[in-house]
């Protein structure tokens, strides 16, 4: 019986991990969104996503104002976060801000 056990929890291991884990990191275009060479307005303008296209995030900076996106795993160019439509794909690829306390610091 716990051979047989053991054989099941080893072949679950061993089993792909279902898509919901790559959708993650999915968001969905709202409106034609220009991609631009860096995170900010002043940079020129490389591409364009379509209205409705899914997109992989790479990144988003801290405030999400600008999120770096991947088309076929690629990185394609920076798209202004208020035209992103999936908070759960900015808010895995955003880092962390804290303000005055760094839970990575000892407490003196």
């Amino acid at each position: 019986m716990r051979k047989t056990l053991l054989a099941l929890c080893a072949l679950a291991l061993l089993q792909p991990l279902p898509a919901l884990a790559e959708s993650r990191a999915t968001a969905r275009a709202s409106g034609d969104v220009p991609l631009r060479a860096g995170p900010g307005a002043f940079y020129r303008i490389v591409g364009k996503l379509a209205d409705g296209t899914r997109v992989h995030l790479e990144r988003c900076t801290v405030t999400q104002n600008w999120c770096l996106v991947l088309i076929d795993g690629e990185p394609a160019g920076w798209a202004r976060g208020s035209y992103l439509v999936g908070s759960p794909a900015k808010l895995e690829v955003t880092p962390h801000r804290f303000l005055g306390f760094n839970p990575l610091d000892p407490i003196p």
